[in-house]
């Protein structure tokens, strides 16, 4: 069993046992009803961007809010498409790891794993690549496909 702890503000670890990932953060957020009800505040910005689009007397204003509400509209679909579902699970089953990939963003080193129910489980707070090829060689060594 190896464990990997990850920065030292977040407090948690990945546990990388003989048949499982045992994985202790804070991933609660997935939960919240305001990251659930996003979409919807963006489908209504749309539609009231392109409704006051339509309202508007001067063709300036009827081409820009009609641009920003289709911009509002199509937010939603880039964002929440259908592989956006995520799970928090703390105990992940090596039979139900579909890939793994690590990612970069805002210098920030995070880890997906795309499960065989087209769920997403991400990680967060990896303290340096060191740790992702560590998951990596264990992945690998289990036949689980690593994207990067």
């Amino acid at each position: 069993m190896t464990t990997i702890a990850l920065k030292s503000f977040a407090g948690g670890t990945i546990e990388l046992k003989e048949d499982r990932i045992a994985l202790d953060d804070k991933s609660s957020r997935m939960n919240k009803g305001l990251f659930q009800l996003y979409p919807f505040l963006f489908l209504f910005a749309g539609a009231y961007q392109i409704y006051t689009g339509m309202m508007s007397e001067r063709e300036n204003q009827l081409i820009m809010h009609t641009i920003a509400g289709v911009m509002f509209l199509t937010i939603p679909a880039m964002l929440y498409h259908s592989n956006f579902i995520r799970t928090n699970k703390k105990t992940i089953e090596l039979h139900e790891i579909e890939n793994a990939k690590m990612k970069k963003i805002f210098g920030e080193i995070l880890i997906d794993f795309t499960l065989k129910d087209n769920t997403t489980r991400r990680v967060y707070n990896i303290k340096s690549k060191a740790d992702w090829q560590v998951v990596k060689t264990y992945l690998e060594e289990k036949k689980i496909i690593c994207l990067n």
